[in-house]
């Protein structure tokens, strides 16, 4: 994996009751190193490429790309060139 962002930009779009969205976005080069969280998530690609990391398996990203995780799963971002992201944390149950 790539440097890791100094400063993740974020902007949160959406934050009530048991959910969140946030617009990432990392420069070329920059990481999110592995973390998990206790929330769903849906991931959308909107600009950029780079390699998103689920349980260490490497998965090319682009824009109009969907991820779907479960709670707890262990997950990390490298920016290829420039990356945005809207990224929904969903607590479900």
């Amino acid at each position: 994996m790539n440097k890791e962002s100094a400063a993740k930009p974020k902007k949160l779009l959406i934050n009530r009751n048991g959910l969140k969205v946030i617009r990432l976005t990392l420069a070329a080069g920059e990481s999110i190193p592995e973390h998990a969280t206790t929330a769903d998530l849906v991931v959308v690609v909107v600009k950029g490429e780079g390699i998103f990391y689920i349980n260490n398996n490497p998965k090319p990203i682009a824009p109009g790309d969907v991820l779907d995780l479960a709670p707890s799963i262990p997950h990390a971002i490298d920016a290829k060139s420039d990356l945005e992201l809207v990224v929904t944390h969903m607590h479900l149950t």
